[in-house]
């Protein structure tokens, strides 16, 4: 597990909790549009979070978790 690897999955974790939490909070009033890409983005940067999770050993098997959670949390809405 590299440094690097470490550093950008704490990136994307940073990234995607800041969208999520502004995405649920703002999307009732966001433009149809506007929210279906932000959406959108939320989920592919989860599954570029999930992919780099599961690359580095040992798996953080709580945050793949988390991410799937959230990823199936965004898909339902």
């Amino acid at each position: 597990m590299s440094d690097e690897e470490i550093q950008a999955l704490n990136q994307i974790t940073a990234i995607i909790d800041e969208k999520a939490a502004k995405y649920k909070d703002e999307r009732h009033h966001m433009p149809r549009a506007r929210a279906n890409a932000e959406k959108e983005a939320i989920i592919k940067l989860l599954d570029d979070g999930l992919s780099l999770a599961q690359n580095i050993r040992p798996q953080p098997a709580d945050l793949i978790r988390d991410f799937q959670r959230l990823r199936s949390e965004f898909v339902r809405m």
